[in-house]
């Protein structure tokens, strides 16, 4: 529907607010995926197998009958230096699903598909990925879990996902 409103639309300048945040005039868009809400998918795929990776995932979720109502797809330039940081030097996939029971499961099947082609899911967005997934796709856990011994050798610092995940 946003597409075909604005398809035939001509070149003008428009507030960035309006054009980055285009739902925002959308009264209670989140009840568009009903009582049980919606997950948030996002993940990062790498530059030279990402369109490979894309296709596999766009695939399966076509196959499973499962629809996002919105679908964001970026560019990322280069990743940066942090231990655990989310972009690398490729494309970043974001999904919005109807949730179900089911969804954990089809959700930890992308999770795998989208480490074997060498990316990673993004940890704001994440409820279901596995320690297995997380490690595979964050290849300096082990730097991280050194800093993290060092400085908080009694494990103080934590939180439900660093323990799910087995982060620290």
């Amino acid at each position: 529907l946003y597409y075909a409103r604005y398809s035939n639309a001509e070149s003008r300048l428009v507030h960035f607010e309006k054009f980055f945040y285009p739902l925002d005039a959308v009264e209670n868009w989140n009840r568009l995926y009903g009582k049980r809400g919606f997950v948030q998918y996002q993940v990062a795929l790498p530059l030279e197998k990402g369109r490979e990776c894309l296709v596999a995932l766009l695939e399966r979720l076509a196959q499973s009958g499962r629809a996002s109502f919105l679908a964001v797809l970026k560019r990322f330039g280069e990743g940066n230096s942090g231990l655990l940081s989310f972009p690398i030097k490729g494309y970043t996939l974001a999904l919005d699903l109807p949730y179900s029971r089911e969804m954990i499961a089809f959700l930890q099947e992308l999770d795998k598909e989208v480490v074997r082609y060498g990316g990673r899911i993004y940890l704001a967005k994440d409820a279901v990925q596995t320690p297995e997934t997380f490690a595979a796709g964050y290849p300096r856990l082990k730097e991280f879990q050194a800093v993290q011994a060092k400085l908080d050798p009694e494990r103080l610092i934590s939180s439900s996902l660093a323990g799910r995940l087995r982060i620290v």
